[in-house]
């Protein structure tokens, strides 16, 4: 009746993502969120469709400054904001909030983080267990503990 029967037949990772109101709302913002998570997700779609993973349930936040009001450091992909169009990348955290992620890299572009989560998305498709997500078989693989090796100073 209203016009909002198609949203509950978007992917699995458009129904799980959330970004703060970022620019121009918010002053602390440092870059984008909420106008430019639904661009991005559009383009992770195609790497997860690509991947035979279109309706795998993925978590994934965004906030345009590292104040975090999205609850991005909890997320299985998270991205906070540092400058325009740059943003640090953290993955691995429980698709319930449960744990949280690990910083990846810092300070990157779209096409840095369509390269990295095309690599890790790939893993995934090809090497998770039977109902596994995506941020317990990047735990589960090794990276999360990589990432922190390379972090020591992050939770």
């Amino acid at each position: 009746e209203h016009g909002l029967g198609h949203s509950n037949r978007a992917s699995g990772l458009r129904l799980n993502s959330v970004a703060c109101v970022a620019l121009p709302t918010c002053a602390l913002a440092m870059a984008e969120a909420e106008r430019y998570l639904p661009d991005l997700v559009t383009k992770i779609e195609g790497i997860l469709e690509t991947n035979g993973l279109q309706d795998e349930p993925i978590t994934i936040r965004m906030s345009g400054c590292p104040n975090g009001c999205s609850r991005p450091y909890v997320a299985e992909i998270a991205l906070t904001g540092r400058a325009p169009g740059k943003y640090n990348l953290y993955i691995g955290g429980g698709f319930h909030g449960e744990r949280p992620n690990a910083l990846i890299r810092e300070n990157i572009g779209e096409a840095t983080i369509l390269e990295i989560l095309g690599d890790l998305l790939g893993r995934y498709a090809r090497g998770r267990e039977l109902d596994e997500r995506f941020g317990d078989f990047i735990t589960r693989i090794g990276v999360r503990a990589e990432a922190q090796a390379l972090n020591p100073h992050q939770p």
